[in-house]
């Protein structure tokens, strides 16, 4: 039998940590990404795969949660589990411990299989797939629902093109990188004072390489703070950042 979760290890290199010694979130992503394609190949979803059947894996939600921020130099463990088709949705969990065992933070990410000839999701998997194997129930998730703010209610940050170094061998910006983007976008005195504790983010439309987009910005209240992309006044992608103080982030917050 096919296993239903894959194990790596990973060490949080220098050029994955912020000014601030800790791991970006964006780079957590990246983390569960990386380890997301590898068990796929393992389970025989490869490059061939997909060529023949005329399919790909697209990303349409993500959570990322930090219970404890990790900093550079640590080693982790992620434990990826991806569950069986549900509403022509996959779930994939994966959870991030420490050293010590002890979970760090989790990544909920949903994908669906799209027909690549007519841009369709597939409702049902061709048979070639069947000789992948999920777990029926993956027990773990995290919220998936952000805050929206309205065009209007927002401060227009300025427009953004995704460039060659943002973006991935299909051709249009990497998942992880619209994150860096809002971070960027961020204050620098919120960088300062916070981190993102968590984050939500909904992925409605590729933004290809030399692709343009204006990037709005919205704190409605608190330590909440809304993103949206927009091309050609349709909304490409939208982001929920929840901030905590800063000198919280290497606090344990679900021991």
């Amino acid at each position: 039998m096919l296993p239903t979760e894959y194990t790596e290890n990973f060490q949080v290199y220098r050029h994955d940590g912020d000014c601030y010694g800790c791991v970006q979130p964006a780079t957590m992503l990246r983390y569960a990404q990386q380890i997301a394609g590898e068990h796929a190949i393992a389970l025989g979803l490869d490059d061939a795969l997909y060529a023949r059947t005329h399919t790909a894996y697209v990303l349409v939600k993500q959570a990322l949660r930090f219970d404890r921020v990790p900093r550079v130099d640590e080693h982790l463990t992620l434990i990826t589990k991806p569950e069986a088709l549900k509403r022509a949705v996959n779930k994939r969990i994966t959870q991030v411990l420490d050293a010590e065992g002890r979970q760090a933070a989790l990544v909920d990410s949903r994908w669906v299989l799209i027909d690549t000839d007519k841009r369709a999701i597939l409702r049902r998997h061709p048979e070639e797939f069947a000789s992948a194997h999920w777990a029926e129930t993956v027990e773990q998730e995290l919220p998936m629902k952000l805050d929206r703010v309205p065009p209007e209610a927002c401060e227009t940050v300025g427009e953004r093109t995704a460039t060659y170094s943002q973006c991935d061998m299909n051709g249009h910006m990497n998942n992880a990188r619209y994150v860096d983007a809002v971070c960027d976008a961020l204050p620098p005195e919120v960088l300062d004072r916070c981190f993102v504790r968590e984050l939500v983010i909904y992925y409605h439309k590729e933004v290809p390489r030399g692709g343009q987009y204006t990037l709005l910005r919205a704190n409605p209240g608190g330590n909440y703070w809304y993103f949206a992309g927009l091309q050609e006044g349709k909304c490409c992608f939208e982001t929920g950042l929840w901030m905590d103080e800063r000198a919280k982030a290497e606090e344990v917050t679900n021991p």
